[in-house]
């Protein structure tokens, strides 16, 4: 009888087989659909950045320990939070209205 184990996503809570797990860049277990979802939403954030103009400042929340800090556009500091040293970041979006605030709620990146 063969032993299959199955792995826990820390994301979506759904259990996978060996092969459609893998570890993130936090050491945790992360389907891989899930951990495909996160690197567009990295690489959608990453665009922004890109686009802002030179010493604009741009504004992050640490997603780890909620830390609020901003760093300016050109900046030769790290992107990572001064508090904890992780770089797992959002980036603080002003919001033009509520449509704006409900439309961006629906952000898979919120869904746990």
């Amino acid at each position: 009888m063969p032993l299959t184990t199955k792995y826990t996503c820390t994301r979506c809570r759904r259990e996978f087989d060996f092969d459609n797990i893998k570890y993130d860049e936090n050491n945790k277990l992360i389907c891989v659909e899930c951990l495909e979802k996160q690197k567009k939403i990295e690489r959608k954030e990453r665009l922004k950045l890109e686009k802002a103009v030179e010493g604009e400042e741009i504004k992050f929340i640490c997603a780890s320990c909620r830390f609020k800090f901003s760093i300016k556009k050109g900046s030769p500091k790290t992107v990572k939070c001064p508090y904890c040293s992780r770089t797992k970041l959002m980036i603080v979006k002003k919001y033009k209205d509520e449509n704006d605030l409900i439309k961006d709620s629906s952000d898979p990146r919120f869904d746990y």
